[in-house]
């Protein structure tokens, strides 16, 4: 009798345990994993887009996924905003696929790819005209290290260029971009080969008072800090020439 009471027992502690299972197993069925490819294509690509802008490596991995989500990584606003921190400034050393990869930024308007475009045609490849199309594409999406140098070489240029050169170096100092752009173009310069044909010269400071406009003597180095500002705009702009001045000729 006790035998068979026990046996009765786990003979239900099993059925329980199965029945457990199947409704385990029902839930399951019933739950859905979110697609991301339900949602409206034009939010499948803005959400895209943010991986993107956050890091070119979550957008390979989104790629690699599946062929649908690779087909919508393919839409050229994606490769507009895809960010480029994880390329060299000048990549001398990548596979095809990455340079393949750059291209398709450079065509589709990445303001960091037309920057580094910009700046290695105008000072390496001679390539001015070329150089400064990129320069502008880039500037004119809001892009602030391709306004800082296109800034200076408009300041460099005839004076009629002059109020459109100060206006962009006003605005990047605006938005405490300019220790950033300094640093950037500095990484670019220092890896490519510069032609001596388009060194750029710095006109005389206009300003008759900027020996007392000056806050330290010289002019200052990469760390300069965004907050210690030159109250005298052609000062101001002439010492952002100075620099880069300086920096092409490796002083």
């Amino acid at each position: 009798m006790v035998g068979s009471s026990i046996m009765k027992k786990e003979s239900k502690g099993k059925l329980q345990g199965c029945s457990k299972t199947k409704k385990s197993r029902s839930r399951d069925k019933n739950h859905k994993v979110p697609n991301i490819l339900a949602l409206p294509n034009e939010l499948v690509t803005e959400i895209l887009a943010l991986v993107a802008s956050s890091s070119s490596i979550d957008l390979f991995s989104a790629k690699l996924s599946c062929k649908d989500i690779f087909q919508a990584t393919e839409d050229k606003y994606i490769y507009r905003q895809v960010s480029l921190e994880r390329f060299p400034p000048v990549p001398w050393f990548i596979s095809k696929q990455a340079s393949s990869f750059l291209d398709r930024c450079k065509e589709n308007g990445n303001p960091e790819a037309l920057f580094r475009q910009g700046v290695v045609e105008c000072f390496s490849q001679i390539k001015l005209e070329s150089g400064l199309r990129c320069l502008k594409r880039a500037a004119s999406s809001g892009h602030h290290k391709a306004s800082y140098i296109l800034g200076v070489i408009l300041l460099c240029s005839e004076n009629k260029y002059e109020p459109e050169g100060m206006k962009l170096i006003e605005e990047v100092k605006r938005n405490k971009k300019i220790r950033e752009c300094r640093q950037k173009l500095k990484d670019i310069i220092w890896n490519i080969w510069l032609k001596n044909k388009f060194i750029l010269e710095a006109k005389p400071n206009g300003c008759p008072l900027s020996h007392l406009h000056r806050k330290r003597d010289g002019w200052p180095s990469f760390n300069v800090d965004d907050d210690d500002d030159i109250s005298c705009r052609e000062c101001s702009c002439h010492r952002e020439v100075i620099f880069v001045c300086n920096l092409l000729k490796g002083v």
